[in-house]
């Protein structure tokens, strides 16, 4: 199993446990369940906003006397982006450890200019991208939905120069990962698949400020 293989699975393996502990039976995930950790995955979620919507939502479930069994993940999915929300708006507003934004605006900006440096002469599209994204960053207040918009553009750019084999065999493990899946949820798993694998073979770094 490859390094990313095992990231990925640490991912699934942690919410589904939790969501599993706190359902009880039936004590496997469903296709739409499994779909619902693709789209965190996609959306790039962080571990500890999904597991406390997680928490939230069987909470909320206790004190209306709701009982826990044959619940899906998709009940979750408002209480996880809610938590999303409140960790974005305590690390905007410093009320938490970690870098504050002037520093990640620093490391994204160190970080940009370093894989600038080392992309080749011929690579006119990511150097047009981390140029602009630089640009984002330049003000005292980076737009911070312009440098998402670059991510999105970056994430299809790496999509794009996968190979057809490489694809496919994404394809496969995704649908082996999600039996019973929409091509959509499929597509979701194996696309997100990719561009991780190919951002950290080119050591394409993040531009949006949310990952630092």
């Amino acid at each position: 199993m490859s390094s990313e293989d095992r990231d990925q699975s640490e991912y699934y393996r942690t919410i589904a446990g939790e969501f599993l502990k706190r359902r009880g039976a039936p004590l496997v995930l469903s296709p739409r369940d499994m779909a619902a950790i693709a789209g965190w995955e996609a959306r790039r979620v962080p571990l500890k906003a999904v597991l406390e919507g997680i928490g939230r939502t069987f909470e909320g479930l206790r004190k209306r006397g709701r009982g826990n069994k044959g619940g899906s993940l998709a009940l979750c999915e408002r209480e996880v982006g809610r938590a999303m929300e409140q960790h974005q708006d305590r690390s905007a507003g410093g009320r938490r450890a970690g870098p504050t934004r002037p520093a990640k605006k620093e490391r994204a900006r160190r970080e940009i200019e370093r894989a600038l440096r080392a992309l080749s002469p011929g690579d006119a599209e990511l150097s047009r991208l981390y140029g602009t994204a630089l640009e984002a960053l330049a003000g005292k207040d980076p737009d911070e939905e312009a440098l998402e918009r670059i991510e999105a553009s970056i994430e299809h750019l790496l999509y794009d120069r996968a190979g057809p084999e490489e694809k496919a065999r994404s394809v496969r493990q995704a649908r082996r990962e999600l039996p019973g899946g929409g091509s959509g949820e499929v597509e979701s798993l194996s696309r997100t698949r990719i561009v991780k694998a190919m951002r950290k073979k080119g050591q394409v770094p993040y531009v949006s400020l949310y990952y630092y």
